[in-house]
């Protein structure tokens, strides 16, 4: 709204820096004191194997939650306000921001809930956004792709499956990663930047990258009351679509496999848990029974390792693997 305006007095990177401060602004004055309606963490339980009720986050009772809904729609908002939007020329970009919208809408109703969500509903609609969001991309897209400065093209049909398991992947691994105070923020706001310097030149990924560091900034202020020992919790509304959209620039990056690296944290400490809970219930065998995960529970638990040292050790190992993966794109070529 504001871009055609601005865009004759300032270069697109000034107003991608005026939606972000904007953004910042936003969200840290609207984070200090939370909207009355957002759920209270803590009181939540599941059943366990033998039928006893066993509470959820107990460590967190009491904080409020789901401010992810409040995050993302300030993100949505400052996209809209200053950034270009034209649906006939744009199409796969706004649906983009709506399948967004509807993950941080499916994430919040899972927050708001007295009962946390069956894995199975949530299973389901993070496969019927994933599909969506699969489809809509080799509408609008080609299929071609960059490993290591190899250019490959993948036939339509295994794109969208492989497209699939990504963002569903991505969204499940941020999710799990979610459990210590600043923990999935850092991570994400490394990995958000480092998307931006790889490959934000590319003038098919600019806007892309535009909407990640406006992303950046908003998780920047949540990070100022989500600093252990946090007041707010971003909950599934947050995690959940920040997975989502850390698939989709993986995507439109070109180079999808880079999302390996680019995600380390996330695919090792969320993953393995997923993989391991996999393993265990189909093969009925326990791999890494003396690890807890996901592993930063390990690190705080088994270790006695303090919140603030977790953070900083997987930060620490975002921002190499960050620069590692630079190395190889420039090295290898786009």
């Amino acid at each position: 709204m504001l871009y055609n305006v601005l865009n004759s007095h300032f270069s697109d990177k000034i107003i991608v820096l005026f939606a972000s401060i904007f953004a910042f602004v936003v969200t840290f004055a609207l984070l200090a004191k939370p909207f009355g309606f957002l759920p209270r963490d803590g009181g939540k339980f599941v059943v366990d194997a033998k039928g006893n009720k066993v509470e959820v986050n107990a460590a967190s009772n009491g904080k409020v939650t789901g401010v992810g809904l409040i995050m993302i729609l300030v993100w949505l908002f400052s996209v809209v306000l200053f950034l270009p939007l034209d649906f006939n020329l744009q199409k796969d970009y706004v649906i983009y921001l709506v399948l967004a919208f509807c993950m941080m809408i499916t994430g919040y109703l899972d927050d708001a809930a007295k009962a946390p969500w069956g894995e199975l509903i949530k299973g389901m609609l993070d496969l019927i956004l994933a599909v969506v969001a699969a489809l809509v991309f080799v509408k609008f897209n080609d299929t071609n792709v960059v490993f290591f400065g190899n250019h490959f093209h993948i036939p339509v049909a295994i794109y969208v499956i492989l497209a699939v398991a990504l963002i569903w992947a991505s969204v499940n691994v941020t999710n799990c990663t979610d459990g210590v105070d600043g923990l999935c923020g850092t991570v994400s706001v490394i990995e958000l930047f480092a998307f931006s310097a790889i490959f934000g030149n590319n003038t098919f990924m600019s806007k892309y990258s535009a909407l990640g560091v406006v992303l950046a900034f908003v998780l920047v202020a949540y990070l100022a009351y989500n600093w252990n020992p946090s007041s707010v919790l971003m909950g599934d509304a947050g995690s959940r679509t920040i997975g989502f959209f850390l698939a989709l620039l993986a995507m439109k990056s070109g180079h999808p496999f880079a999302f390996l690296l680019l995600s380390f944290v996330f695919i090792f400490d969320g993953g393995l848990g997923l993989v391991k809970l996999a393993i265990l219930r189909v093969f009925k065998v326990n791999l890494f029974k003396n690890i807890r995960f996901p592993f930063h529970d390990h690190l705080k638990k088994n270790k006695g390792w303090k919140i603030y040292s977790i953070v900083i050790f997987f930060a620490i190992i975002q921002i190499i693997m960050s620069v590692i993966t630079g190395v190889i794109i420039h090295v290898c070529g786009r």
